[in-house]
């Protein structure tokens, strides 16, 4: 394979002669050091005052020659040297130019390419201005467009652009920067850098509301990744000290694995056949850390489900912040969540779901230290009627200090939202309690108007959440009345006519018996 030969300690080319054919040719130590050398004596003369475009000239055409051997030593030298020559002149117009040239030139090889770029993107945090900056990342973007063998370049390009963007605050054009590139196809790119870009399209998007690509991006993350990476970098790194001889133990390992992981490890050693891992770029070391990025994936989703104020999915995150590396060991960071995720599963509508984490929550062991929080739980999971005003009061404070649920646009409408839950669980217990009740009395019970009433009563039984028939002639309502729909009617009308049938083969039988029996002719 040329590409590692490339990569290798020895030095390689490619000579075409008129009879030899292909032949690949080992270029020794020396003669890297003379190319070399050649190309800082051209360095040396573009220095000098106006040589610089002749100098350019040459290195050209020494490039046009490298090039057309397939020399992959020489030629990315020299792409290298040119950029490097006009850096030092400050002609920035001209590195652009040029690195546009040389990607274009017939046959380039793309080791070449991969140099010049790599060069080149040394050279954006030392760009004079802001303009030049941008100029020059857009021109990487162009050569890079397209190109397997630079993709971690393209990707890192991009986001520095839509970065570039932002701050100017064009967030749309951030974001529309940051769709182009499809990163999960980029094989060569860690997944720890992978997660950080998906991380940031989804935020971009969030940013600009535009809320359903958000959703789309933010599916292309799977949470248990956050972890397998982890426990990946801590094995590479054990696996680096063995073989630097230390003595490590795999205990620090093991004891993270569950059952099935280990059974997973033992059977992949145990495997016949290696499969290779592949190759990956070292991660940008200014990407933060993965349990870093975990806590940055559930504080987007709950950006996301905010917008759509979907208060179970909300609480689930803030779940899933609760056992994060960092928060979990300290009190004063899982305090504040552990409030959130209370109030939020009461927010949320009653469901099979939501019921079975109001009872997991209510058990948490964490709550001892929330008296106040154990209270509303306990209230919520209690078959017993909860009175609104008397709950509004006892919470009041609690309900104040917590700005970003009960405070901003969204305050009041979470504050009705938390009253119709409580109506809900009113309306829960007393039908387990009563078969029959006056709209009056239901009224009584739950503090409210006869209308209001009626209203949150239809709204439960349209949604199924309740069995009940209103008698509003009567003003009385059956709790016990259950909700059949068509399937259960046309099942009992078969039953009945199964039934029907069953009788007059009976009665039929029985009449055939007695006339036999009396030797009686059932003829007309």
């Amino acid at each position: 394979d040329i590409d590692k030969l490339a990569e290798s300690d020895a030095h390689w080319s490619i000579t075409m002669g008129e009879k030899e054919g292909l032949k690949i040719e080992k270029k020794g130590s020396a003669e890297v050091a003379q190319v070399e050398a050649d190309i800082d004596k051209l360095k040396n003369e573009a220095a000098q005052p106006g040589a610089m475009l002749t100098t350019i000239e040459k290195m050209l055409a020494q490039e046009k020659t490298y090039r057309l051997q397939a020399d992959f030593v020489a030629t990315p030298r020299y792409c290298v040297g040119i950029l490097q020559v006009l850096h030092a002149a400050g002609d920035w117009k001209g590195i652009n130019e040029h690195i546009m040239l040389l990607s274009k030139r017939r046959a380039q090889l793309k080791q070449a390419i991969s140099a010049m770029v790599k060069e080149a993107i040394t050279y954006i945090d030392r760009a004079p201005n802001l303009e030049v900056k941008t100029e020059l990342i857009e021109t990487l973007n162009t050569v890079t467009s397209g190109k397997i063998f630079v993709e971690v370049e393209k990707a890192r390009l991009t986001r520095a652009l839509a970065k570039i963007k932002e701050e100017a605050g064009k967030i749309d054009e951030a974001a529309s920067i940051m769709q182009e590139v499809a990163v999960e196809t980029y094989g060569a790119l860690s997944k720890h850098e992978k997660l950080f870009f998906i991380e940031e399209q989804v935020r971009l998007c969030l940013d600009k509301g535009d809320y359903i690509r958000a959703q789309i991006l933010s599916r292309k993350i799977n949470a248990k990744s956050f972890d397998e990476i982890v426990k990946a970098e801590k094995k590479a790194a054990i696996e680096a000290a063995k073989k630097a001889g230390e003595d490590v133990s795999q205990m620090d390992l093991d004891k993270d694995m569950t059952e099935e992981e280990r059974a997973k490890e033992e059977k992949k050693k145990n495997a016949s056949v290696e499969h290779a891992e592949g190759y990956f770029e070292a991660t940008d070391p200014t990407i933060p850390p993965v349990p870093e990025l975990k806590l940055r994936y559930y504080h987007l989703m709950i950006r996301f489900y905010s917008h759509s104020n979907e208060y179970l999915e909300i609480c689930r995150c803030y779940q899933n912040i609760m056992e994060c590396e960092g928060v979990k060991e300290d009190p004063s960071k899982w305090t504040p969540v552990m409030k959130k995720v209370v109030w939020y599963v009461a927010l949320a509508a009653n469901e099979p779901m939501q019921q079975s984490l109001l009872h997991q929550i209510s058990k948490d062991a964490k709550l001892a230290d929330l008296p106040l929080h154990k209270q509303l739980m306990k209230q919520f999971t209690t078959k017993e009627i909860i009175h609104w005003d008397t709950l509004a009061a006892a919470f009041g404070s609690e309900m104040a200090a917590e700005a970003d649920i009960f405070g901003g646009d969204d305050g009041e409408k979470r504050k009705k939202d938390l009253r119709q839950r409580v109506i809900e669980h009113n309306l829960l217990v007393i039908g387990e309690y009563y078969s029959r009740v006056t709209l009056q009395r239901l009224g009584e019970l739950l503090c409210l108007p006869a209308d209001e009433t009626e209203k949150h009563l239809s709204d439960l039984v349209t949604s199924k959440k309740v069995s009940a028939k209103i008698d509003r002639p009567g003003g009385v309502v059956d709790f016990k009345t259950k909700a059949q729909g068509a399937d259960w009617l046309l099942n009992q009308w078969v039953g009945k006519i199964d039934k029907l049938l069953n009788t007059l083969d009976k009665a039929n039988h029985l009449i055939h018996k007695e006339a036999m029996a009396h030797k009686v002719s059932l003829e007309a």
